[in-house]
């Protein structure tokens, strides 16, 4: 592994880990069946969702990072990165935006899972 990929991993890592926070945060404030918590945290910390997130983003595959399987990973991979490099810089906001991110994501499912099929995004 190269030195860019090593730090790339790292940052990522941090922002996988902001993100885990952010959604128990998130968690705590909307759901009231505490049993449902680690079930959902565990799903909004997922690569299909952090990936569906990133594409919303409009993130692309980060050049550094060595994973090579699974477009839904690299594009999480970049989403978390984001969220690591913005740690570094800021630590309040990036926690707040990754809990926003998520937010929008659990209240709007329904427009990141459109149907392939659908052309023009309208759901229809």
């Amino acid at each position: 592994m190269t030195e860019q990929q090593h730090i790339f991993k790292k940052i990522e890592l941090l922002g996988d880990r902001v993100l885990r926070l952010a959604a128990v945060e998130l968690c705590n404030e909307i759901i009231e069946n505490r049993y449902k918590a680690p079930e959902i945290i565990d799903n909004l910390g997922s690569n299909r969702v952090l990936g569906l997130i990133a594409r919303m983003k409009k993130l692309e595959a980060h050049k550094d990072d060595p994973e090579v399987k699974g477009r839904s990973r690299q594009l999480a991979n970049a989403y978390q990165y984001s969220i690591g490099k913005l740690y570094y810089e800021d630590k309040v906001k990036a926690i707040a935006t990754a809990k926003e991110d998520l937010a929008h994501f659990y209240e709007n499912q329904d427009q990141y899972y459109v149907k392939k099929n659908d052309n023009d995004g309208d759901g229809d």
